[in-house]
Formats: C-alpha cells, sequence, structure tokens
C-alpha cells in the first residue's frame, strides 16, 4: 500500500520533473547564444550614447546585447531548482529547503537589475526623437543614473547564491549516495567541485585576479555539465513509474 502511494505521489510531479528537466538545457543554449556575442559581435558599448547608438540599429540587437536572455536563463534555472527539491525533499528536507531558498533568492537577486537595464531601450527611442541638446542630455544623465543602478554587483550576488543553492543540494545526493538515485554520485562531485570553484572564483576576483581568470571557464564548464547530469536525472524520473520517494 505504502508503495502504490510513493508511486502516485512521484507520478503527480511528473510534469515539474520534466520541465525542470528541459529548463537547464535551455538555460545551456541561451548562455551558448549569449557566448557568440564575445566570439562574433562587436565590443560591447562602454559609454551609455554607445548603448543608445546600438539600440537605435535594432532592438533586437539591443536586447542581445542587454542579456535579456540572462533574465530567462535564471528564471529557467529556478524551476529546475524547484523540481530538484521535489525530488530530494525526502532525503534532508531542511536542506533542500534552504537550498531552494537561497536559489531562488538568487534568481531574484540577478533578475532585477537586469529588468531595470532593459529601461535603456525606451530611453534610448526618447534620445532619439529628442530635439534640444538639453533632452538629449537629460536622457543621457538618466541613462548614466540606470547603469550605476544596474552595475554587476547584484548580478555577482545572484551567481553566488545559486552556486552555495548548487553545493548543498549536491552535498545531499552525495549524502545518501545510491539512494539519491537517479542523480548518483558522479553528479554529486561534479556539482561540488564546480560550485566551490564558482565561489572561489568570486572571491579570487578580490584577491587575485589571475586564479580568478583561470577558475572562471572551469567553473562554467563543470555548471553546465552539473546542468546537463541533473536532466538526464530528472527525465529519467519522469518517465520512471516506479520513482522511489523514501
Amino acid at each position: 500500500m505504502t508503495n502504490t502511494n510513493n508511486q502516485s505521489t512521484a507520478a503527480q510531479w511528473k510534469t515539474l520533473y520534466r520541465a525542470g528537466a528541459v529548463a537547464p538545457l535551455i538555460a545551456l543554449v541561451f548562455y551558448l547564444c549569449e557566448f557568440g556575442i564575445l566570439i562574433i559581435g562587436e565590443p560591447y558599448p562602454t559609454t551609455v550614447a554607445g548603448w543608445y547608438a546600438l539600440i537605435q540599429r535594432g532592438k533586437l540587437v539591443g536586447l542581445w546585447y542587454l542579456n535579456a536572455l540572462d533574465i530567462l536563463s535564471f528564471a529557467l534555472l529556478g524551476i529546475m531548482f524547484l523540481a530538484l527539491y521535489v525530488a530530494l525533499r525526502q532525503i534532508r528536507p531542511s536542506w533542500m529547503l534552504i537550498a531552494l531558498y537561497v536559489a531562488l533568492l538568487g534568481v531574484v537577486v540577478f533578475i532585477v537589475p537586469r529588468v531595470l537595464q532593459l529601461s535603456l531601450l525606451p530611453l534610448s527611442d526618447l534620445h532619439a526623437t529628442a530635439t534640444t541638446e538639453e533632452q538629449k542630455t537629460m536622457y543621457l544623465t538618466a541613462g548614466e543614473a540606470l547603469s550605476h543602478v544596474t552595475t554587476a554587483t547584484p548580478q555577482t550576488l545572484g551567481f553566488l547564491l545559486m552556486a552555495a543553492a548548487g553545493l548543498v543540494v549536491s552535498v545531499v545526493v552525495l549524502q545518501r549516495g545510491m539512494q539519491s538515485r537517479p542523480f548518483g554520485k558522479a553528479v554529486a562531485w561534479v556539482g561540488i567541485v564546480g560550485f566551490v570553484a564558482a565561489l572561489a572564483n568570486y572571491a579570487s576576483r578580490l584577491l587575485a585576479l589571475d586564479i580568478a581568470a583561470v577558475l572562471m571557464p572551469i567553473n562554467g564548464l563543470l555548471w553546465f555539465i552539473w546542468w546537463i547530469m541533473m536532466s538526464v536525472g530528472l527525465f529519467r524520473l519522469a518517465r520512471d513509474d516506479r520513482t522511489r520517494t523514501e
């Protein structure tokens, strides 16, 4: 009877498991697309006037360079963490609830400044249609003020919170070994190494930039691998009618 109830409970979460599995794959595609800008695109503008000129060449180009895909990517990663909480909550409920809270907090902290940064789009339109130098100066000043609000600090904090949440999830998976299937120890170690490297990367930015330059590609690659491995595990949960929630 208990086994039947467990199977029924697992079946109720299949849609969330599927959504959580698809989410990091879409986020990965978005990030790879954005990396393309760094390789084949022109340099990012360094002044508000430069941003206005870029946006006025095309709204889609402006959205691309403003990293609008980051907003969708982090929102999708929040869905993944929701699915992981449901999948692993029976192993360490308190830890998983903390991880979920920290992950969703990271999503909000990261997204808010990105959304504010999109305000450069209407400001660019107003700057383009301004008829006097005083008006143009006013919109340039507004853009500069906005750039100070949307500095990298809150976005970096969002990444740090997400890394901390991923580290907790990985430790939970490792603690129970085979009982945490279908994820297993491999994904746990990839997550632990990757998220520790991420935390060390951001700490080294304050102390040793040379070390940060080495750690950044390492933790980035491990994050992507962890997303894929978690996606595979969630797909297995969604497919397996005999998922155990013990």
